[in-house]
């Protein structure tokens, strides 16, 4: 039996790649972790891109939302009772109507098999206006489809990546989200976000989490174990962090993020960027 969704849910998620927003963090929930992203904008600003990519190794607190078990009952519906947690992801666009995502899947930069699934958390709402995701419904069961990589700095991707070929957006469906919930989506869909012309940041974080059953990949990449067992032994282990941004803790996260950027950035003309090479952010 699920824990938390309905058999429609689940036949919807992988039928249609994508989940509308389920309430998952309380109002003070949302404050909390806020108030923590907020705090370490101000202690750390120089470092602020390093949350882009497993900012669970740098922060106790993102490591508590990971292991959150109202987001966790969701994933164990979708991808069963051993989880891994691959990356906590911030993605915060500001409102200078500057930084947007065009249309692209996850899995061209990212290929996880059997599965990567992306929840969207939301620490502040997150409307068309705040620039919210915007999907292509079943999508993901086109394979992989050609992308051209620009590295252009106001696009909030690794690569400033997007798809060549045409894009039918009159069948985009927009993922808006009040602050708390959390929208899910296969990394093989096709999706973007556009700008944000609001008034107020959009704040969300990239809940990635995979099975433990997850095949290797070009490169051996590294995980932390959420829910569950893994008797299988197919990525390192990230390590749960013990004080924010720690010496331990940056030494763990340079390492783990460098193995990351091997696989994002293979076959990319472009090297890695700093944030997925662990290279110092400035």
């Amino acid at each position: 039996m699920p824990k938390v969704l309905s058999a429609q849910q689940i036949e919807h998620f992988h039928g249609q790649g994508f989940l509308k927003g389920i309430p998952v963090l309380s109002q003070a929930e949302v404050a909390h972790y806020r108030g923590c992203l907020e705090s370490f904008e101000r202690r750390y600003p120089n470092d602020v891109k390093k949350l882009k990519s497993k900012s669970h190794i740098l922060c106790p607190w993102v490591a508590d939302m990971a292991r959150n078990p109202n987001i966790l009952d969701i994933y164990e519906d979708l991808i069963g009772p051993n989880i891994l947690c691959y990356s906590m992801a911030f993605r915060v666009k500001d409102p200078d109507g500057k930084t947007f995502a065009g249309w692209h899947q996850d899995g061209a930069a990212n290929p996880i098999k059997p599965i990567l699934v992306i929840g969207a958390l939301a620490l502040a709402d997150c409307s068309l206006a705040h620039g919210c995701l915007k999907v292509i419904p079943g999508s993901h069961k086109s394979g992989v489809l050609p992308h051209i990589d620009t590295g252009n700095p106001d696009s909030i991707l690794s690569r400033g990546q997007f798809i060549s070929s045409h894009i039918d957006e009159s069948k985009a469906v927009n993922l808006e989200l009040k602050a708390g919930e959390i929208g899910l989506f296969n990394a093989g869909i096709i999706h973007s976000s556009p700008v944000n012309t609001s008034d107020a940041r959009r704040i969300v974080v990239l809940v990635e989490m995979i099975p433990a059953h997850t095949e290797v990949r070009a490169y051996r990449d590294s995980a932390m174990l959420v829910r569950g067992v893994d008797a299988f032994n197919n990525v390192d282990v990230d390590p749960a962090p013990s004080a924010e941004f720690g010496p331990e803790e940056r030494a763990a996260w340079r390492l783990a993020t460098m193995k990351v950027g091997k696989n994002i950035f293979e076959g990319s003309p472009l090297p890695p960027t700093a944030v997925y090479a662990g290279q110092p952010t400035n």
